[in-house]
């Protein structure tokens, strides 16, 4: 995985898992100003050594707000099943995924995420993450489509291995789109009400899968 970081001694600082095919030129544009920002992207393995070697040169005074959006509530999950607190975080945010982000009734399908993953078209994928606003995103940068059809096995394989929830992670807030064409919306509130028991209070928005333009740290 990729890690991008933009620190110039805010104390207030956002921890983003991105999602798939995110780059940090999707995010930067909405960062507030009296905030830092490490970002992970770009998955292929699910080493966070150097997220850990981060996280712990970081000033003690440091209020951090953990962001995952998308299949990065899933790699937020794991993450955090490696820590031995959770508490270092004064908000954890789930943005338009599940802790399971593929499952056949709390994330992505997996008959339809490997279809995805088989005729992926970047211009459709486009579209459905940014809906209306696609016409804000020209400066947004992908990655081709052979390397993100990579990052779509990754996440198979990754979700396969990851199925079973280890400890019980509690989310300050889950915000869901109610117009997502990526990740099913009543698909992400069944996990929260049901898998979950409603311990995170849910945020529902009229807004795409990229929740950005409507929605502000």
């Amino acid at each position: 995985m990729n890690l991008y970081q933009s620190l110039n001694n805010n104390k207030n600082i956002l921890l983003i898992f991105g999602g798939f095919a995110s780059h940090p030129s999707h995010f930067i544009p909405f960062i507030p100003q009296n905030y830092d920002l490490i970002l992970l992207y770009r998955y292929q393995n699910l080493d966070f050594s150097k997220l850990k070697s981060c996280l712990n040169h970081l000033s003690k005074d440091c209020k951090i707000t953990l962001v995952g959006f998308s299949m990065g509530v899933f790699i937020a999950r794991v993450f955090m099943e490696s820590l031995q607190d959770t508490d270092c975080f004064v908000r954890k945010i789930a943005i338009n995924g599940t802790e399971f982000g593929i499952h056949s009734k709390f994330g992505i399908p997996p008959k339809l995420f490997k279809l995805t993953q088989k005729t992926f078209d970047l211009e459709v994928f486009k579209r459905n993450l940014f809906g209306e606003f696609l016409s804000c995103t020209s400066d947004f940068i992908f990655l081709d489509s052979p390397i993100l059809r990579e990052e779509l096995s990754f996440f198979i394989t990754a979700c396969e291995r990851f199925q079973t929830i280890s400890s019980e992670i509690v989310w300050s807030e889950s915000i869901v789109s109610n117009r997502d064409l990526v990740f099913n919306a009543e698909f992400q509130k069944n996990f929260w009400i049901h898998f979950k028991n409603n311990k995170t209070r849910i945020l529902e928005l009229d807004a795409p899968h990229f929740v950005f333009f409507n929605w502000h740290f």
